[in-house]
């Protein structure tokens, strides 16, 4: 029986989890994290702070029992050598295979009133965790001055959901544009005007000098109000203990297209390991990597499809109204490669833009903003390898360009990319009795990763509602039939 240890529990060790025990892994599982709490959904974590979701809401399903899940435990060693881990406990767990799934930690800017001994100071909020959102909120009043620090993605969704919220928000960051390493001039430029269109005030080119209570101290001078400073300065890949153990590091901990580290027995995942360039490092990108390891540990040859890791990935904002998808890698948008093909469409007016690399009309690589219909579309295209109608436009816009025939999206389309769930699968847990969003989301798991496709299957709740009504024969005592009587 082949011992699998795993060493922590971000969200990508947790859909790893789930796929070996779905698939009757031959062996035990154990999972051993320092943390006090269970992994949640980081998708959730803009719901948490627009709408005060509750946290356990967030919270990602505890696994099997046949998993042995240790919480507050942290490990202090790794003897590559024996194959064995000790925590501080004076526990050891031997192992036949290793994954490490340390995540990450937050950046906090070494400057007065943000960083207290490398700590976020009194004020600062790296947000985290649902619970540090809810606390957040309890503390603020609801008209509260908010600035977010950082214009990456994780900052702009946070000052979406905060306008979304109510709060009055200013949005800092250096770069001229938000999203710079992903998103061209000219939709960074439709992305701000997006915050703007939503009473979001952002601040391009600008950096932080000093936070005082009540506002935040520009390096020009002037000076933001804010009762609350949101820290989304990024994150450093947890190496710890990789590097104790005599692993290579770069960034992150060195691994393999199969996620594989110098030593055979030894692998990683999620936001402690290095990504490949131009490979955004996203939850996508890591519930990717957690598919392809799973096929790796379980030696599988079923035809279930993974993206090698390193193929770029799909890039998703989550809020209502960021509708935003980078797919695949940036730099080829801005190439001169003579075999790819570039499409552009431009709509600042009604904030749509798309820029797409297509090689032998397959999709390389994509910028998509206010084009949700597209955004699914492609996202499902370049998962599939499956060509783009070659009326490009017309796929852009959702018109007819003769989809379900073998050139074209499949009749069956996927509605939630996450969780891989198809329209069909939808529909017949609709039938079997899951009636709302709710219930499709428990039966199906739709929904539950980024959260995009939430619109999608409440559409498609309220279709399958008139239809069934619709098909009710007259006489029939039917519920809704019940009701008028009543």
């Amino acid at each position: 029986m082949t011992r699998l240890v795993i060493i922590g529990h971000c969200p990508a060790a947790h859909r790893l989890v789930e796929r070996l025990t779905a698939r009757d892994y031959p062996g035990s599982i154990t999972v051993l994290d320092a943390a006090e709490q269970g992994p949640h959904n980081p998708a959730l974590l803009p719901t948490v702070v627009a709408n005060g979701l509750a946290p356990e809401l967030a919270a990602l399903p505890e696994h099997p029992s046949p998993v042995r899940v240790h919480r507050n435990t942290r490990v202090t060693s790794i003897d590559r050598t024996r194959q064995r881990v000790g925590t501080e406990h004076g526990e050891t767990y031997d192992y036949d295979v290793l994954v490490l799934a340390t995540g990450t930690h937050s950046v906090v800017p070494d400057l007065p009133g943000i960083s207290d001994h490398g700590l976020p100071a009194k004020g600062t909020w790296p947000l985290r965790h649902p619970d540090e959102g809810i606390r957040m909120r309890g503390q603020l009043a609801a008209d509260a001055s908010v600035t977010v620090l950082g214009g990456g993605l994780d900052g702009v969704e946070t000052a979406h959901a905060l306008a979304t919220a109510g709060y009055e928000v200013s949005l800092l960051h250096r770069e001229q544009h938000p999203l710079p390493r992903r998103l061209d001039r000219t939709a960074g430029g439709i992305v701000a005007n997006t915050l703007r269109d939503n009473g979001v005030n952002v601040l391009p080119g600008e950096t932080a000098s000093e936070f005082l209570p009540g506002k935040l101290v520009l390096a020009s001078g002037e000076a933001v109000s804010a009762e609350a400073l949101v820290l989304r300065t990024g994150t450093r890949p947890d190496t710890a203990p990789a590097a104790e153990s005599g692993l290579d590091i770069s960034r992150g901990i060195v691994v393999d297209s199969e996620l594989r580290t110098g030593d055979p027995r030894v692998h990683a995942l999620g936001g402690c390991a290095e990504p490949p360039s131009g490979v955004a490092d996203s939850l996508t990108e890591w519930w990717d990597q957690a598919e392809a390891l799973a096929a790796v540990l379980l030696g599988s040859d079923d035809d279930v499809p993974v993206r090698p890791h390193g193929t770029g990935g799909i890039l998703r904002a989550r809020g209502a109204g960021l509708e935003l998808a980078s797919i695949g890698p940036p730099d080829v948008l801005t190439g001169k490669n003579h075999e790819i093909e570039h499409v552009t469409f431009n709509d600042p007016k009604r904030r749509r833009y798309a820029r797409l690399a297509l090689r032998e009309d397959r999709l390389v690589a994509a910028t998509l903003l206010g084009l949700p219909e597209a955004i699914a579309t492609l996202s499902q295209l370049h998962d599939t390898g499956m060509p783009v109608p070659s009326e490009r436009l017309a796929t852009l816009l959702d018109l007819p360009t003769g989809f379900g025939t073998a050139g074209g999206v499949p009749a069956d389309p996927v509605l939630c990319h996450c969780n891989n769930v198809s329209r069909s699968t939808l529909t017949a847990a609709y039938h079997g009795g899951a009636r709302d969003v709710a219930a499709l989301a428990a039966a199906t798991r739709a929904t539950t990763g980024c959260g995009s496709c939430t619109g999608a299957v409440r559409e498609l709740c309220g279709s399958l509602a008139v239809s069934s009504t619709e098909r009710v024969p007259s006489g029939t005592d039917s519920p809704e039939r019940r009701v008028r009587n009543e």
